[in-house]
């Protein structure tokens, strides 16, 4: 096939039906946001390479889309959302609580199977406030807006990256080390793991693959203050206890869950971390955390946290479920003989006022707008002449 007809790899085409699905979704979701006080924030998919390179966000540069500027400046498909977002709350709006909400695309350049290369979020930060109540908004709107989508059956699971800093910490893990066992833990493989021993202290790898196992109910939390080896870790586990309270007062216990070994490969995390889950997905739908240091970079010391729903996983979890939202039948469809077009288009005007969904086509007999109609699958046709307006 020649190479014109086809798309890049982890790219995708949306058809009318699936892009009628997908705004609605985006709809629910940002409507949800809004309700809840957040303001809608937009930059741009272009961002200056300095902004993801130098460990600012910490991003996987073989990640990222690199373009060149007519002026030979490094330039970047935006890999993230949140960057962008502490750029402008640093450098361009005024101190003091932020509450923003995003919709847009972001990409990796990475090719990873199943996986887009370009992908729509829609987001939430709450930029310039700290403490346990403001994560526990943050965890309850995240269970809003998974509601708000149409799904029904899933988790969002609770962790604190504090808590295996804090481990690692207690044994003087070098950073290089770290990041071997960020993404073995991630990644639950315990082989890799195993397979540092020869260099890591026994007591360390021992508590290190009992992460993995730390997950399921508040009896998860027991469990890991039995493992605190200093205040780093027995106050990350005194902020989930405290999220979870909250989130029970509120009524929502059922949607959350505990998961230690969420240790957050975006870098930037500095407490607790979350992800959404819906059975039968290999990825999360929903994912976030609370980043305090990632201001510190623009010179600003601002405490934020948020949380990103990636629309199209929240598609594919809703089609599995028999519950996407399809575009509803074309309602009524017009033809009009060739010198009854203003006729027609008056018809169509006052059907359209009455709210009913209106289509003036080509057609210019009714057999043809008989062929119209079905093609459509429309549940009424009308065709006018000079003369009548009847269903045909």
């Amino acid at each position: 096939m020649i190479k014109k007809f086809k798309l890049p790899k982890g790219m995708q085409d949306y058809l009318p039906k699936d892009c009628y699905s997908k705004r609605a979704i985006e709809n629910k979701i940002m409507n949800c946001f809004a309700s809840y006080g957040f303001k809608e924030i937009e930059s741009p998919v272009l961002e200056r390479y300095e902004l993801f390179d130098g460990g600012v966000g910490n991003v996987e540069l073989n990640k990222l889309f690199k373009v060149t500027d007519t002026d030979g400046d490094l330039l970047i498909l935006r890999p993230d959302i949140t960057m962008p977002i502490s750029r402008i709350v640093c450098t361009k709006l005024p101190d003091g609580c932020q509450r923003l909400c995003y919709l847009g695309n972001s990409f990796s350049a990475m090719e990873t199977e199943g996986k887009l290369r370009e992908f729509t979020q829609a987001g939430v930060e709450i930029m310039g406030a700290s403490g346990d109540d403001v994560d526990v908004e943050v965890v309850m709107l995240a269970i809003k807006s998974m509601l708000s989508s149409g799904l029904k059956d899933f988790q969002i699971e609770l962790g604190n990256v504090a808590f295996f800093e804090g481990l690692l910490d207690a044994f003087n893990v070098s950073e290089e080390d770290s990041e071997v066992l960020v993404n073995s833990i991630e990644s639950k493989n315990g082989i890799k793991l195993y397979s540092l021993s020869g260099d890591m202290d026994k007591c360390l790898i021992d508590s290190l693959s009992r992460l993995p196992m730390l997950f399921g109910g508040e009896e998860v939390l027991v469990e890991a203050e039995k493992m605190c080896l200093n205040d780093k870790m027995s106050q990350a586990v005194r902020n989930l206890e405290k999220v979870y309270e909250g989130i029970q007062r509120l009524g929502y216990e059922k949607y959350v869950c505990f998961d230690l070994s969420i240790v957050g490969k975006m870098r930037y995390y500095s407490g607790m971390v979350m992800r959404g889950i819906v059975k039968g997905m290999g990825r999360p739908v929903l994912s976030g955390g609370r980043y305090d240091g990632l201001c510190d970079a623009f010179g600003k010391h601002i405490p934020a946290v948020g949380f990103a729903v990636s629309i199209g996983y929240v598609m594919n979890a809703l089609q599995n479920d028999g519950l996407l939202t399809s575009a509803p039948a074309t309602e009524e469809v017009v033809g009009y003989a060739p010198d009854a077009m203003k006729k027609a288009e008056k018809y169509v005007e006052k059907t359209r006022a009455k709210g009913i969904e209106a289509v003036c086509t080509f057609a210019v007999t009714a057999d043809e707008l008989l062929r119209v109609k079905n093609t459509l699958k429309a549940n009424k046709a009308v065709f006018v002449t000079n003369d009548d307006i009847k269903e045909v």
